[in-house]
């Protein structure tokens, strides 16, 4: 179980033994769980199609923010404008997201969600809706606040952490330039 890291798991049953450790392989599970998988399919059917998780990512960054270039999208999504180009492709395809080339330079592609894309948005953001309201229903509701509460926590950490991350690398290539 090398998921919850070294020395963190009891050598009997495998089980995690600290916080940090139950934490990471919740995280982990919560990812490879095959229920998420029906749930997923089920959210994210389009006709006999099924999006992937960054395919509804850009669709609702779309929704978002109409217009944008592929370039900012690739930005706000974190991945790079190839990753973006290509992802788009099925959306396009699907008749869910336009592209629009600028007038005066052709690499300048701009982004909009068309009317079946706006539907579509609304059923994944209606049912995803509805899936978090049966899941927590499974709690008390003092306990929901405080999952909240901590789940909010956990994201800034993550962000903090990454930014961080990012800070360090980009300062290790301006120093080795």
């Amino acid at each position: 179980m090398a998921v919850t890291g070294q020395g963190e798991e009891d050598h009997v049953t495998g089980k995690p033994t600290t916080a940090a450790a139950r934490i990471a392989k919740a995280i982990v599970d919560l990812r490879r769980n095959p229920y998420n998988r029906a749930i997923q399919r089920s959210i994210y059917s389009v006709g006999d199609h099924e999006l992937t998780p960054v395919q509804v990512d850009i669709l609702e960054t779309v929704m978002a923010d109409p217009g944008q270039r592929m370039n900012e999208l690739a930005q706000a999504l974190g991945v790079n404008a190839s990753t973006v180009s290509r992802t788009i492709l099925p959306l396009v395809e699907l008749g869910l997201i336009a592209r629009q080339t600028g007038e005066n330079d052709r690499r300048h592609t701009r982004l909009f969600p068309t009317e079946a894309g706006q539907r579509q948005a609304a059923t994944i953001a209606d049912a995803r809706r509805a899936m978090m309201h049966a899941v927590q229903g499974h709690f008390a509701p003092q306990d929901l606040e405080r999952f909240a509460d901590l789940l909010e926590h956990y994201v800034a950490a993550i962000t903090a952490e990454g930014m961080a991350m990012i800070e360090d690398s980009e300062g290790t290539k301006t120093r080795m330039a």
